[in-house]
């Protein structure tokens, strides 16, 4: 008896540190920690500790990427004086790092597509070009290149606050 629990130990606690090792995910920066399954969904910053076979783990990329919307020649933007201007402007676009946003963005994306800037492009252009639009007919051709501070304002005013998660 006293030999069977002496090898009960020395079998259970190598097999308690795998599983410890095995449930318990370092969640690295500029990324947020997403956990599926038993419990619903969960989200951590710094690490994550979960049942490897009732859930999942996937981390999310939260850093900023850069979305650049070209809109050159017939596609050029058209301002106040009806003069079209070839402009360039990049984006700057992230999760915010609050677990309300990360849920949401992992609810309507999914961790792995955040990462795809194909995918952010597919999502944001529209809306960006929309806004570009919108900010270059309030002003003159002269004016987008002297006044980028006012371009940019109207600009953030036209996107708003609300773009699902992301600043």
């Amino acid at each position: 008896m006293k030999y069977a629990l002496i090898i009960l130990a020395v079998l259970a606690v190598p097999a308690f540190i795998g599983f410890v090792f095995l449930a318990i995910r370092k969640v690295h920066p500029g990324k947020a920690g997403i956990s599926v399954g038993l419990g619903g969904l969960r989200v951590a910053f710094d690490y994550m500790l979960r049942i490897p076979v009732l859930q999942s783990f996937e981390e999310m990329d939260i850093s900023v990427k850069k979305l650049e919307i070209h809109r050159k020649g017939k596609d050029g933007l058209v301002c106040k004086d009806n003069i079209r201007a070839d402009i360039t402007v990049a984006f700057y676009i992230r999760v915010d790092a609050n677990e309300e946003c990360v849920r949401k963005v992992a609810q309507m994306l999914g961790a792995e597509r955040v990462s795809d800037m194909e995918k952010l492009r597919e999502l944001f252009e529209a809306k960006f070009s929309e806004a570009l639009k919108t900010a270059g007919k309030q002003m003159e051709f002269h004016e987008l290149f002297t006044e980028r501070i006012k371009f940019r304002d109207q600009i953030q005013a036209t996107i708003g606050k609300d773009l699902d998660g992301f600043l």
